[in-house]
């Protein structure tokens, strides 16, 4: 098998799906950029000593070099070694101001221990404050006091054996065990050893977090959803030009056929280029180009049928006009014998007659093959109608010297059409049997009822129909030739049976050849639905 057979077609909707994804996928991108960036930006907004310690491995390689420079601009930090030395500090200010006896004063991140300062005052009004060294019992999972002390308000220590043998602490101490730096600046320790076994200590510094600088935070970031209104306005509309160009590639081919038909130009399309999902419209609009097709040639047909008609009219007109006005010169001019004017008057009496059935005729084929001809139908019993039309039509048949041969059953045969009609049928088929035939024919009519389908049959043992005739016999005026015994007519008989039998639904075919012994055989049948 071919490999082109594998080729995917193109689908509408999985264009549809595509582009719809792609523009899920770029905003989903969008919101999890600006989220992300917003994240980061709280997060380095409000440092804490956890995101230092995120490079612990660093820290106990002493690799500082690897610590992220983003936490030294808010926050700063000392590392102390064994021997109370500032092993790596980000602020060469703070770590002058901060000493390691000043280790022992600040709270531990991870040990347990914790210090915690209560305000209070004496009965004299003198502010005291008491401070706790605290532990968390590991069991029960609350506080537990270690050691205490009681201080004045010049930090002096009044009493107990918290910080003994010291007597006072500074105001930088006091503030240290609160956990504050400065008013800006908390402060905080933790304690590790190196991957060599040395002991550090890290002292960390991060701003202070209240509610002004974090609500200023919060609108800063903010204002991000704010700017990313116009790049999802941007990316929608690139998107929807996009999709719009692929939309209009995506018909293009059917536009330009259609445009193509336009002009008079042959319906051609390349299916490979149009959207499976629009293939069953391109086969719908070409089943329709097709039958406009053949409606526009049928069409031209009918106008040159109408033509031909015109024309034909035309000249069956003029033959007998043609002899009325001759003869009935002659009669004014006195130039015909008395023992003559009998049968120059019969002339033109048979030729005003052959002029008025030709009218008549053509007025009756045109009346029925207008669009709103209307049948009167009425519920017949088909077999008695057939057998009282030849039993009227018997006298005449026997003196022109044809037989009958009738074969119609007796049985009832309910059908509904327009009785006018169908006699005016029967009427021509017999009258062209009568009219192109010799004495001695037979003329032969059988009626039967197959499978809910009615079949007659007119047909005669005559001269026959030559073959150039029979393929065009149901046109308007064909008439006999040379075959026939005089070739005269309207030529409209067999045009006005063929137009009754078909506002009754039904179909009329010239058999060809005829069944023995008969030259010429008419079969018509009329369906189901005109029975009963």
């Amino acid at each position: 098998m071919s490999i082109k057979k594998f080729r995917l077609k193109k689908s509408f909707i999985l264009t549809c799906a595509g582009h719809f994804l792609i523009y899920s996928l770029i905003l989903f991108l969008l919101y999890t950029g600006i989220n992300s960036f917003i994240q980061i930006r709280l997060n380095t907004a409000f440092p804490s000593i956890e995101n230092l310690l995120a490079y612990e491995d660093a820290l106990k390689e002493d690799s500082f070099s690897r610590l992220p420079s983003s936490l030294s601009g808010p926050c700063h930090y000392i590392i102390f070694g064994d021997d109370g030395q500032v092993i790596y500090t980000t602020s060469r200010e703070i770590s002058e101001q901060i000493s390691a006896d000043d280790i022992s004063v600040i709270n531990s991140y991870t040990c347990g221990t914790y210090y915690s300062i209560y305000e209070t005052s004496d009965s004299l009004g003198n502010a005291r404050y008491l401070i706790f060294l605290n532990s968390i019992n590991e069991d029960t999972g609350s506080a537990e006091i270690l050691e205490s002390c009681v201080l004045d308000e010049e930090y002096q220590i009044l009493y107990g054996n918290l910080f003994a043998p010291r007597h006072y602490l500074t105001e930088q101490e006091f503030d240290l065990l609160q956990g504050v730096y400065s008013k800006n600046m908390n402060i905080e320790k933790y304690e590790y050893e190196t991957s060599g076994g040395e002991n550090r200590t890290l002292v960390f510094l991060s701003p202070q977090i209240n509610s002004a600088s974090y609500d200023k935070i919060v609108r800063n970031t903010n204002w991000l959803w704010l700017t990313a209104i116009p790049v999802v306005c941007a990316i929608i509309i690139i998107e929807v030009f996009l999709f719009t160009r692929k939309i209009r590639k995506s018909i293009r081919p059917l536009n330009q056929a259609i445009l193509s038909c336009q002009q008079n130009a042959a319906f051609e399309l390349d299916e490979k280029n149009v959207p499976i999902e629009f293939l069953s419209t391109v086969d719908s609009f070409r089943e329709l180009m097709k039958r406009l097709s053949r409606t526009q040639k049928e069409k031209e047909e009918i106008y040159q049928e109408k033509q031909r008609i015109v024309a034909d009219i035309s000249h069956d007109l003029k033959t007998p006009l043609t002899v009325i006005q001759g003869y009935a010169k002659a009669f004014m001019e006195n130039r015909i014998p008395d023992s003559q004017k009998k049968r120059y008057l019969t002339a033109i009496y048979n030729k005003s007659e052959l002029a008025s059935e030709l009218i008549d005729s053509l007025f009756e084929y045109v009346r029925m093959d207008h669009p709103g001809y209307r049948l009167d139908e009425k519920n017949l019993e088909l077999s008695e109608f057939i057998k009282a039309f030849l039993a009227e039509k018997y006298s005449e048949i026997e003196n022109s010297g044809f037989l009958m041969d009738v074969d119609i059953p007796d049985v009832s045969i309910p059908f509904r059409a327009d009785p006018k009609l169908l006699r005016r049928l029967l009427e021509n088929l017999l009258g062209n049997a009568l009219k192109y035939n010799p004495e001695g024919t037979t003329i032969y009519v059988s009626l039967r009822v197959k499978k809910q389908t009615i079949h007659l049959t007119v047909a005669d043992d005559g001269v026959g129909i030559p073959e150039e005739i029979a393929r065009q016999v149901f046109d308007p005026f064909i008439t006999g030739s040379s075959a026939r015994t005089s070739g005269e007519g309207t030529g409209l008989g067999l045009s006005i049976v063929k137009r009754i039998v078909s506002l009754h639904g039904g179909q009329i075919r010239l058999a060809m050849p005829p069944r023995a012994p008969y030259r010429t055989e008419f079969q018509i049948t009329f369906p189901q639905n005109h029975l009963l």
